[in-house]
C-alpha cells in the first residue's frame, strides 16, 4: 500500500527539522531506488525503509531556507529516513519536500557567466547607443570637409612689381600653398618622425598612444605628453578652435575618422604641410623655409627639415631665432627618431647633431612702405579687408623698386639737409651709465649670439630707434635697438664712449664684442643750437655737441673688415655725426607714358608716421600754382610767351574779400617793371601773377586748374594766384602731367592688375585709355616751353638743375612764411615732384625756398631715374608756330640779327612785325604789349 503523502508544513513552523535518528548510509540502486541501511545493520534491507521513485515537482518552491538536517540526495528526489537503532518506523518530521541542495563550483561558474553575458550585452548595446547618440549630437554643426574641394586656407594676397618680383604680403596668417610634389621626401620623413610615425596605419586617432600619454600624464601628475595624430592636429587647426574642453576633442575625432574616410593618408599630408603653424606669423612649409632658410622648401636639406619638425610642437619656444638651443636640441630628437625609424643612418643623425644651425639674415631692405599702405587702402576699399587678406589676391602695382629706393633715399638725404641747416636738436639719448651699459652689452652679446649672418659682414646692434624713455635700466637697453649689417654709406645709433676737442670715439655692439669708430669734428661743424627762424652760434669743438654716455646717429663714411677663423672683424670705422629729421616731404615720381606712379614717398620715416603725405595731406602749393594759372593765361590768346607785363608794386583791391593787397615778389623790394611772360615765370614774380588773375578773371583760372586735374577747390581769392588753396601733392604733380602729355588728362595709376587665387582678371589698368584732351596739345606745349627757362635762364629759381644737362620743365614753389617748399619738374618720359614742410605748419627758415630745399630732393631722384637714358626733346605738336625772334623787341628777327633765338606759340599769336618796323603800343594795352 503506497504511503499517503504528507500534509503541507505549516508555514509558521520552523523551517528547520531536525531527524531523531541519523542516517549511517544512503546508497542508489540501479533503476533510481534509494536504500538506507541502520548503523548496525548487514546488507540486508530494513523493514521500515521505503524507497520512493518520484520526482519532485519542479514547480514547488520551498521554502526560502528550509532545510533537512543530515539527509544527502540528488536534486529533487524525496527521501524518507529511517529511525536510529534499525527500527522499522517512519519518521514524518524528517521529510522537507521543498528543499533545493546548492549548486556545485562548476554550476555557480556557468550561472555566473550568463549573468555577465547578459548585462555585458546590455551594457554593450547601451554603451553603441550612447556613443551614437553623442556622434549624432556632436556632427549636426561640424564644418563639412568631403574632399580636396572643401580645402580653402587662407592665403596671403602678394603685391608685385611690372616685372614680377614680390614687394608685399597682405595677410592673416602667412602661407604659400605648395604641391606635395614640391615638398621633399626628407621633410616628410621628419615630420613623421616628429610627430606621427604611425600616421600610414592609424585611421585618424591612435588608441594606444593615447593610452600611453594618458598613464604618463597620470604618473607625472601633469600633461605631459600629446597623442594627437597628424590627422588631429590637422582637424585642430584647420577646422576646430584650440580649446582645451572635451567636447572639442569628441568633435576632432569624429572630424578626423571622416577626413581619413574621404581623403588619402597623402592628401592629409599635404595638407597639413600647408597649414601647420611655424610661428613668427609662419604657415606652411613653404613659408617657414623662406623665412629660417632662405630658399624654398624643394631645396630643404636634412638638418633644415629636422629643425622645421622640431619646432611643431612649440613654435614660438622652440625658434633658432629667440631660442637656438632649445631649437638644436629638438632638431637632434627628430634626427635620433629618423635614424630609429631608419630613414637614416646613425652616422647621417650624428653628423647632423653636430653641424651647426644656419639660418637665412632677417635683414630687408624695406622698400615703398608708404607705396604699399596706399594700395592696401585701395584694395580693401573694393574688396574688402577679408579678401585682402586671406584671399590670394596677386596685385601688380606701378612701382619701380628701384626707383621707389632712389626717392626714399632722395627723401632722407635731402631733409637731412634741411634739417641740419636748421641746427641740432641733441643726442637722442644722454647719460648712459656705465652699470647700464655693462649690462646691456652682456644682452645684445647673446642677441648678436642667434642671428645669421654672412661670412664677409659684421652684425651689430643699431640703437636709431631708441629713445631717452628706453634707456632706463639695463633690461630695458638690453632689448633696444635691432640687429643689422654693418655697411659703409648706413646710418647707425651708437654710444659715445669719448670725447675730445676734434671729435669722439663711438661704439657699436658687434658679434666680435664691439666695434669702435671716430667721428671727426670736421663733421659736426652743422649742429648749432636748433632754431629755424634764426641763427644760432656755430659749435666750437666736438665736446659743445656730444659727450661721453650719448647715443647719436652716424653714418658710416668708411668701413675696412677682415675675415679671420672666427668670422669678419672691423679693421677701420670712420663716421661722420647725423641726425633723424624732423621736417616732412612728400614726393612721387610718375611715368607719362603709362600715368604709373613709380615712386611714392608719404614722409621722412614711414616706420615712424603711418600718414601719407603725399596722398592724404592738403598744402599751400604758393608758387607751384603758377603754371596752371599760366595756361589760362596762354589758352586765353591774349597772351604770350613774349607779351611783356609789369612787375612792379601795386595795392589790390580784392573783388572777392573786399580788402586791398600789396603783392610782394619773394626778394621783397625789387621790382623789374616792364619784363616777358616768360621771365615773369621764370622769377616767379608774384605782382604778374596777381595782374594775371585779374585780368583773366577768377573762373577761367578755376577751370583750368579743374581741367588740369586739381581735385580740391580754388579760393575766392586774388590771392588764388599765388596758391593760397590747399592741393594734394599728387594731386598737383598729376596735373603737371597734363600740360607734360600735351594736355591729356588721365588719372594716376598705382594699381595696373588684379588677379584673384584662380589668376582670374579683377581689374586691368594697363593699357592706357583713349586721350582726353582737356587742354589743347599746342597750349600744353607753350606752358611747358615756358617752365623750361625756370632751369634755363641764369635768373631761373631752379637754375641749379641745369646742370644735370637735361631737357627739364619745371616749376619751384614757396608758401607763404616759408612753411611749404615745392619743386615739380619734368623731361618728356618722367614727371617727379617734391614738397617739404612741417607737420604743424612751422616755419622752415627765411632762406627754405622751392629751389633750395625741394629741388634737391628732385635733382637727386632724377641722376639716378636719368642715368644711362638718352636725351629727350619735348614733341612739338600741331598747332604751334616756332619762329625766330629778336630777344630784346620780341619782334620776328631780322635774317641777319646776331642775337635772333627759336620761340613757340599758338599758331595765330606769334609776331608777325619784323624788328625794327613796330608801332608806338596803346595806353589800354600797357599790361600786356607786344614789344
Amino acid at each position: 500500500m503506497p504511503p499517503t503523502k504528507p500534509p503541507r508544513p505549516d508555514p509558521d513552523a520552523d523551517d528547520t527539522v531536525e531527524s531523531s535518528r541519523p542516517v549511517s548510509d544512503t546508497r542508489s540502486e540501479p533503476g533510481g531506488r534509494s536504500r538506507t541501511t541502520a548503523p548496525g545493520g548487514g546488507g540486508e534491507d530494513a523493514p521500515n525503509t521505503i524507497v520512493i521513485d518520484e520526482e519532485i515537482n519542479d514547480a514547488v518552491t520551498p521554502p526560502k531556507g528550509r532545510r533537512v538536517s543530515g539527509s544527502r540526495s540528488g536534486p529533487g528526489r524525496r527521501i524518507r529516513t529511517a529511525s536510529p537503532g534499525g527500527g522499522g518506523g517512519d519518521v514524518p518530521d524528517s521529510y522537507d519536500p521543498y528543499y533545493v541542495p546548492p549548486l556545485s563550483g562548476g554550476q555557480r561558474a556557468w550561472r555566473a557567466a550568463k549573468r555577465v553575458a547578459f548585462w555585458g550585452a546590455i551594457a554593450g548595446v547601451a554603451g553603441v547607443l550612447a556613443v551614437a547618440g553623442v556622434v549624432a549630437y556632436y556632427s549636426t554643426h561640424l564644418p563639412k570637409f568631403d574632399s580636396l574641394k572643401d580645402y580653402h586656407p587662407p592665403v596671403a594676397s602678394r603685391v608685385k612689381s611690372a616685372d614680377g618680383t614680390t614687394l608685399a604680403e597682405y595677410f592673416l596668417e602667412r602661407r604659400t600653398v605648395i604641391a606635395m610634389t614640391d615638398i621633399p621626401d626628407v621633410m616628410v620623413k621628419a615630420m613623421l618622425s616628429a610627430e606621427d610615425k604611425s600616421f600610414y596605419e592609424h585611421s585618424g586617432i591612435n588608441p594606444l598612444a593615447m593610452l600611453r600619454a594618458a598613464v604618463r600624464d597620470v604618473v607625472a601628475r601633469s600633461a605631459k605628453e600629446g597623442a594627437s595624430t597628424l590627422t588631429q592636429q590637422l582637424v585642430k587647426t584647420m577646422l576646430l578652435t584650440r580649446e582645451k574642453r572635451i567636447s572639442r576633442k569628441i568633435k576632432e575625432a569624429i572630424l578626423s575618422f571622416r577626413i581619413e574616410h574621404n581623403l588619402s593618408k597623402d592628401d592629409i599630408l599635404w595638407m597639413y604641410l600647408n597649414e601647420v603653424d611655424f610661428g613668427s606669423n609662419r604657415y606652411g612649409i613653404e613659408e617657414a623655409t623662406r623665412y629660417f632658410f632662405g630658399h624654398s622648401a624643394r631645396e630643404l636639406k636634412l638638418g633644415e627639415a629636422a629643425m622645421l619638425a622640431g619646432m611643431v610642437k612649440s613654435p614660438e619656444t622652440l625658434t633658432p631665432r629667440r631660442n637656438p638651443k632649445g631649437a638644436k636640441g629638438r632638431q637632434s630628437y627628430v634626427l635620433r627618431n629618423m635614424a630609429k625609424n631608419g630613414y637614416i643612418t646613425e652616422a647621417q643623425a650624428a653628423a647632423e647633431i653636430e653641424r651647426p644651425i644656419v639660418l637665412a639674415s632677417t635683414a630687408q631692405d624695406v622698400v615703398g612702405t608708404t607705396y604699399l599702405e596706399h594700395v592696401r587702402r585701395q584694395l580693401i576699399e573694393r574688396y574688402g579687408e577679408e579678401t585682402v587678406q586671406t584671399g590670394g589676391l596677386t596685385v601688380e602695382i606701378a612701382m619701380s623698386a628701384a626707383l621707389q629706393k632712389a626717392a626714399e633715399r632722395a627723401v632722407q638725404d635731402g631733409l637731412r639737409m634741411v634739417d641740419k641747416r636748421q641746427g641740432w636738436r641733441g643726442a637722442q639719448v644722454t647719460g648712459l651709465s656705465d652699470e647700464a651699459l655693462l649690462g646691456a652689452r652682456e644682452t645684445w652679446q647673446k642677441r648678436l649670439a642667434g642671428a645669421a649672418r654672412l661670412a664677409d659682414s659684421v652684425n651689430v646692434i643699431d640703437l636709431q630707434s631708441l629713445k631717452q624713455e628706453q634707456s632706463a635700466g639695463a633690461g630695458d637697453l638690453g632689448q633696444a635697438g635691432h640687429v643689422r649689417r654693418l655697411e659703409e654709406d648706413s646710418l647707425y645709433g651708437g654710444v659715445v664712449e669719448a670725447v675730445d676737442a676734434k671729435g669722439a670715439t663711438v661704439s657699436f655692439a658687434t658679434d666680435g664684442v664691439s666695434a669702435t669708430g671716430r667721428a671727426p669734428f670736421s663733421t659736426m661743424t652743422w649742429a648749432r643750437p636748433f632754431s629755424p627762424a634764426r641763427g644760432t652760434p656755430k659749435p666750437s669743438s666736438a665736446k659743445d655737441v656730444l659727450k661721453a654716455g650719448d647715443v647719436a646717429l652716424f653714418r658710416v663714411t668708411r668701413l675696412v673688415t677682415t675675415r679671420g677663423e672666427s668670422g669678419a672683424k672691423v679693421k677701420t670705422l670712420e663716421l661722420a655725426l647725423e641726425q633723424d629729421a624732423e621736417v616732412q616731404a612728400a614726393f612721387a615720381a610718375i611715368d607719362l607714358k603709362t600715368r604709373g606712379v613709380v615712386a611714392l614717398v608719404g614722409g621722412y620715416d614711414a616706420a615712424v608716421s603711418a600718414f601719407d603725405r603725399a596722398t592724404q595731406a592738403k598744402r599751400q602749393p604758393g608758387s607751384a600754382f603758377k603754371p596752371l594759372l599760366y595756361a589760362a593765361a596762354i589758352d586765353s590768346q591774349k597772351y604770350t610767351p613774349i607779351t611783356m607785363v609789369d612787375d612792379s608794386p601795386e595795392v589790390i583791391r580784392d573783388q572777392y574779400t573786399g580788402q586791398t593787397w600789396k603783392p610782394e615778389n619773394f626778394e621783397k623790394d625789387q621790382f623789374d617793371g616792364q619784363i616777358s611772360l616768360r621771365k615773369a615765370l621764370a622769377e616767379s614774380k608774384n605782382t604778374v601773377a596777381v595782374k594775371l588773375l585779374e585780368d583773366l578773371g577768377l573762373e577761367r583760372v578755376k577751370t583750368m586748374a579743374k581741367n588740369l586735374g586739381l581735385s580740391t577747390p580754388i579760393p575766392d581769392s586774388y590771392t588764388a594766384a599765388l596758391g593760397s588753396g590747399e592741393v594734394i601733392p599728387l594731386d598737383l604733380i598729376n596735373a603737371y602731367a597734363t600740360l607734360a602729355t600735351m594736355g591729356r588728362r588721365a588719372p594716376y595709376v598705382t594699381i595696373r592688375r588684379v588677379l584673384d587665387k584662380s589668376g582670374a582678371v579683377l581689374e586691368d589698368h594697363t593699357q592706357v585709355a583713349d586721350p582726353d584732351y582737356v587742354v589743347r596739345p599746342a597750349v600744353a606745349y607753350v606752358v611747358t616751353d615756358l617752365m623750361r627757362s625756370v632751369i634755363d635762364d641764369a635768373d631761373g629759381t631752379a637754375h641749379r638743375l641745369a646742370e644735370m644737362g637735361r631737357i627739364i620743365a619745371g616749376k619751384t614753389g614757396t608758401a607763404s612764411e616759408h612753411r611749404d617748399a615745392w619743386f615739380i619738374g619734368y623731361t618728356p618720359s618722367l614727371i617727379a615732384g617734391a614738397w617739404v614742410g612741417f607737420d604743424n605748419h612751422d616755419m622752415l627758415g627765411n632762406y627754405e625756398q622751392g629751389g633750395h630745399a625741394a629741388a634737391p630732393i628732385w635733382q637727386m631722384f632724377m641722376q639716378k631715374a636719368l642715368d644711362g637714358t638718352p636725351k629727350e626733346e619735348f614733341p612739338v605738336p600741331p598747332g604751334v608756330t616756332q619762329v625766330k625772334i629778336n630777344p630784346k623787341s620780341g619782334l620776328l628777327a631780322a635774317p641777319d640779327d646776331p642775337y635772333a633765338r627759336m620761340e613757340s606759340f599758338v599758331a595765330g599769336t606769334e609776331p608777325t612785325q619784323v624788328a625794327g618796323s613796330e608801332q608806338p603800343a596803346a595806353p589800354e594795352d600797357f599790361f600786356r604789349n607786344e614789344p
